[in-house]
């Protein structure tokens, strides 16, 4: 349930995990991108990254899940090292993470349910599916390890290929695909074996269509716009960083 009004991250609390050692400096670089890496000992090394794109990722949000925060956590960058007594795991990395921005950067913040532009995912016909999407005989969430074809589902910049797969799966790929909130109204219980090609360029040409296209004459499913209501995180207070 949303929790509006309630402030969830006021301090960081008694025993909660934090990194043993953590720098944060504001980067100098003139480039506009950055990059993350998570390391096997459940440290976290950033180079030239914005704040914004920090908190998305410590809070595992999608872009439009994140409002009210200021301009400069999207326009001032820093590079972050950050390191663990000993070894953690990757859940711990993020509760660190966490951690690491309350009392850093003085993050607290309370979640709201809200109505905003979002898509549907439909199917174009009801009484067939796309030529690419067909009911499987396996559920490879619980058989993967005694299902050899279960490994040869995976999704590169371009393609997601799924065996045993349930829709929501498609709809957490769609949803990064269009940076807006999908709710699933195809019905569509069960898993599924598919292929999804698509073009990441603004204007698709050659033999890949954009994911709206791909979508509709590949799987025979559609997104229609429309308000939907999401939960999202309202930033209500945020400070730059004293340096190291």
């Amino acid at each position: 349930m949303a929790l509006a009004g309630a402030l969830l991250a006021c301090a960081v609390p008694t025993g909660q995990a934090a990194f043993d050692v953590a720098s944060i400096k504001e980067s100098t670089s003139l480039e506009t991108g950055g990059a993350m890496r998570l390391l096997p000992d459940g440290g976290v090394r950033a180079g030239n990254i914005a704040l914004r794109g920090l908190i998305t990722i410590a809070y595992q949000l999608q872009p439009y899940q994140l409002v009210n925060a200021p301009a400069w956590a999207s326009e001032t960058r820093y590079n972050i090292e950050a390191k663990p007594e000993g070894q953690a795991t990757r859940e711990q990395t993020f509760t660190m993470m966490q951690a690491l921005l309350v009392e850093r950067f003085q993050l607290k913040f309370h979640r709201e349910s809200r109505q905003v532009d979002g898509y549907a995912l439909v199917r174009t016909r009801a009484d067939r599916l796309g030529p690419d999407l067909k009911p499987s005989d396996v559920d490879c969430a619980k058989a993967f390890a005694a299902t050899p074809r279960c490994r040869t589902g995976g999704i590169t910049a371009d393609t997601m290929t799924a065996t045993g797969t349930p829709i929501w799966s498609l709809v957490q790929l769609v949803v990064a695909k269009v940076g807006a909130p999908v709710n699933d109204e195809t019905g569509l219980a069960g898993t599924y074996d598919f292929t999804l090609q698509w073009s990441n360029d603004v204007a698709p040409s050659g033999d890949r269509l954009s994911i709206y296209t791909a979508l509709q004459e590949q799987l025979g499913l559609k997104l229609d716009r429309r308000r939907v209501m999401t939960e999202v995180v309202v930033v209500d207070r945020l400070e730059r960083p004293t340096p190291d």
